[in-house]
């Protein structure tokens, strides 16, 4: 009997030490299992962040992508892809798998096996970049350095995302065969960011025009006339927002937005004193007879046109860009009402582009330091200490086309969710009357008759009517060989009979208005007007 229960008990344990080995075996196999799917290793191969659109949301950054393949750590995938990687860059794609680290390269190869796969990725800005000096660029760091990317830097970085690639490895860092390596995107190419008041289709016909007619240092604006808003700020040269360091040493100062510098303007100030002088209720009438000089005090002030224009009015001295007329008339009006005219249409004054982006506001002088009549005479021609931007000029063309309302320019839109949809919306600036309606028209028919029958017609566009000014500005720099260096320009609007675009160029090295900057205005009309 004792022998049978010893018996029984032995089988009895031998039967719980065998359940209880296969538990062990459970346990620890399953645990081992999960510990391997629970390894990986990845690598993040592009990084993004909030995207900035034109006035349509069509996007000015992140316009292109770039096609890659990552190859798993192991030498089998590097040995079954090898044909795959480009000779040049074998050496660095098997460093990087013999250290365990997944290895990326560049390929328009499509592939997806156990091995490798592809995958496409966004590049932030296109190697023939649109609006580079408006958008900006980052640095090695993802920082904003330049431009609406530096001002709207903590938005666009508060949209930013990553897209990783993730291979599954065992507890010893191999890759596990037979699995695929995964494609994972963390808010990777969000569609959130800032809408900008830029057209791309405008930006494109500006930068277009500026190439066209050889403006190698220059620049062009179009604003909306009723709103003021920059539907185009193109400056040369460019810089090329992928390889900035390039450009560092470039002479001709490719990071200079030169849309937004202050330079001197010449006559299309001379818009500007005919407006402070109808105001002042001088007719357009008046006359003067230009002899090809004027004297004023001790000083003579010569016309370009050595033997003068003869009696000129309102309209043929506009369109003959007549400096004598214009300097009588400064005389007859008065420098504080130039000056207060010329306050009240933007000239002076800083610019905010956006939040914390302010454009220079140039050089106005005030009445009080303009001591002698010698000093008014050179302003009314926009010489002197007088400095202006492109965009200023182009601000002041749209208030006369506006029927005589101010507005300042603006750059930003809105702030746009990942739906592309508006959550916050940009304020126009405050309109403000500078001048009468009766005062604007005057100003319009003068510069149309420089278009139709004066310095501008160079200028005019098939088809449609338009109206503006020429400028040959003195800058005080002169070149190697002694020769002062002249800004050129010209500033205009059209339609004529129902204005839509303000439009200011500028070339730094130039021989005239009429002929480096009026045939730019007119592709520029031309160009958008078939849009």
């Amino acid at each position: 009997m004792c022998k049978r229960t010893a018996s029984l008990f032995f089988v009895f344990c031998l039967l719980v030490g065998i359940v209880y080995a296969r538990l062990i075996i459970i346990v620890e196999g399953g645990y081992n299992t999960a510990s391997v799917r629970g390894h990986t290793v990845s690598a993040t191969v592009s990084e993004s962040r909030g995207m900035i659109y034109d006035c349509r949301l069509r996007p000015l950054v992140n316009c292109e992508n770039e096609s890659f393949i990552a190859v798993k750590p192991s030498l089998r995938s590097f040995e079954s892809v090898k044909e795959k990687i480009p000779e040049q860059l074998r050496d660095n794609v098997l460093k990087e798998i013999s250290g365990g680290r997944i290895a990326v390269f560049k390929s328009a190869g499509v592939i997806s096996n156990t091995d490798a796969v592809s995958f496409s990725a966004v590049k932030r800005y296109s190697d023939d970049g649109l609006c580079v000096h408006t958008v900006g660029y980052i640095d090695s760091d993802k920082k904003g350095v330049s431009g609406v990317e530096k001002y709207y830097d903590n938005l666009l970085n508060s949209k930013s995302g990553s897209l990783k690639i993730i291979c599954d490895v065992d507890a010893h860092s191999n890759a596990l065969e037979g699995e695929k390596l995964k494609v994972q995107s963390e808010n990777y190419n969000s569609r959130a960011g800032v809408a900008l008041t830029v057209d791309r289709d405008i930006q494109k016909i500006c930068e277009d025009a500026l190439e066209e007619y050889g403006i190698e240092k220059g620049a062009a604006v179009v604003l909306d006339v009723k709103t003021a808003q920059i539907r185009a700020m193109a400056s040369v040269p460019e810089f090329s927002q992928n390889e900035p360091a390039k450009s560092l040493n470039d002479k001709n100062s490719p990071f200079i937005n030169r849309a937004i510098t202050p330079y001197a303007v010449g006559s299309i100030f001379k818009a500007v004193v005919s407006a402070a002088a109808l105001e002042s209720g001088i007719e357009s009438s008046t006359q003067f007879n230009c002899e090809g000089n004027i004297k004023v005090g001790s000083q003579v002030f010569n016309c370009h046109k050595k033997t003068g224009h003869g009696v000129l009015n309102l309209y043929s001295a506009t369109a003959n860009s007549c400096n004598p007329y214009f300097i009588n008339l400064a005389l007859m009006t008065g420098k504080e009402k130039i000056c207060e005219m010329a306050g009240n249409l933007g000239l002076g004054k800083q610019i905010e582009l956006c939040d914390g982006w302010f454009a220079p506001g140039g050089v106005l002088p005030d009445a009080a330091s303009l001591v002698s009549p010698q000093d008014l005479a050179n302003l009314a021609f926009g010489q002197g200490k007088l400095l202006a931007s492109p965009l200023q000029m182009a601000a002041v063309y749209a208030a006369v086309a506006n029927s005589g309302v101010y507005r300042t320019p603006s750059l930003m839109q809105s702030i746009t969710d990942e739906n592309r949809i508006e959550i916050m919306r940009a304020e126009l600036p405050a309109n403000r009357r500078v001048m009468s309606e009766s005062t604007a028209e005057i100003i319009k028919g003068t510069l149309l008759e420089t278009v139709e029958n004066g310095s501008g017609r160079a200028a005019k566009p098939d088809g449609i009517k338009v109206a503006g000014k020429t400028a040959t500005a003195q800058s005080g720099e002169f070149d190697e060989d002694k020769n002062e260096i002249v800004r050129t320009w010209f500033c205009g609007f059209f339609p004529y009979e129902s204005p839509e675009y303000s439009v200011a160029i500028i070339k730094e090295d130039g021989n005239g208005g009429a002929a480096d900057c009026a045939p730019v205005f007119k592709y520029i009309a031309e160009k958008i007007s078939q849009m």
